[in-house]
């Protein structure tokens, strides 16, 4: 079943989850370093696309095609954030579609159900990855999609999905630039990686460093992986500080006997903290194994 993603936002919750919780060999994951893309390089320019038309009534029946597959897509998220409306849904399909005249349509071969299949596929958009469309093409959709919304509402709002207080999650989104905002938009909808947020790693981890409180978000993962409240907190406030920066930041230590000496220190705290039937419990999968 794919993971339906609206864009950037679910993304980067997703990435704050991550990069605050553990992997099953003593460390969490590290996040590989991505810079935001620039527009002027999104796509290799192909040949010159003719100039966007629209008919006198609005959206001729192909644009309107598009419009509606975009909407719908978007709408029928069950992951969509509660800061993205159908009022911004219908504003972002419409001019999406507007950028793209009927012979553009047509020569690219884009239609309201390929895109719909690749978002159900993907959760986002991707329109470089599939077509062949214009440098000059995507920076427009890019433009019209930031007139749309309030990108960092949205990022905000999505990022309380994954749980975060609502005030941590609008620090978060205020702390990335403008830059970032605009290359995540662009990493939705023109060309989106599993890799490339759009942003670059050392601004990413500035904003969770500067929001978050790390030790609070270990605590409720401990819990839902199954340790009582007291244990959870024992854990997550014992944690040596250089583990938890390297959670944010990795990467793991290549020193074995750095390695061997965390393993020993985690293996103490858990003997601490939890009870024998959490440790059993918990077997080689615990976030602390």
């Amino acid at each position: 079943m794919p993971i339906l993603r609206l864009l950037l936002p679910l993304v980067l919750a997703c990435f704050v989850a991550a990069a605050c919780s553990s992997d099953s060999e003593d460390s969490a994951p590290s996040v590989a370093a991505t810079e935001p893309p620039s527009a002027e390089t999104t796509q290799p320019a192909q040949t010159p696309a003719p100039e966007p038309t629209e008919a006198e009534d609005g959206l001729s029946t192909a644009q309107q095609e598009l419009a509606d597959a975009i909407f719908t897509a978007m709408l029928e998220d069950d992951e969509r954030p509660a800061a993205v409306t159908e009022d911004q849904v219908r504003c972002l399909g419409d001019s999406i579609a507007g950028v793209f005249s009927n012979d553009r349509l047509g020569e690219l071969g884009i239609t309201g159900t390929r895109v719909i299949e690749a978002y159900t596929d993907r959760g986002t958009f991707a329109l470089g990855d599939d077509y062949d469309i214009t440098d000059s093409e995507a920076s427009q959709v890019v433009d019209l999609s930031l007139q749309c919304m309030d990108w960092r509402t949205v990022i905000a709002s999505a990022i309380t999905l994954e749980g975060i207080p609502a005030d941590q999650a609008n620090c978060i989104a205020s702390e990335l630039s403008d830059e970032s905002i605009r290359s995540s938009v662009e990493s939705g909808l023109i060309s989106q990686s599993e890799d490339d947020l759009g942003i670059a790693q050392s601004e990413a981890m500035g904003a969770l460093q500067a929001c978050l409180n790390v030790r609070d978000m270990l605590f409720e993962t401990f819990i839902q992986d199954g340790l009582s409240e007291p244990s959870a907190r024992c854990v997550a406030d014992g944690l040596p500080d250089e583990l938890v920066e390297m959670m944010l930041e990795g990467p793991d230590p290549e020193d074995e006997e750095a390695v061997l000496e965390m393993m020993g220190e985690l293996q103490a705290l858990q003997n601490r903290c939890l009870t024998p039937e959490e440790i059993e419990s918990m077997g080689g999968s615990s976030s602390l194994q």
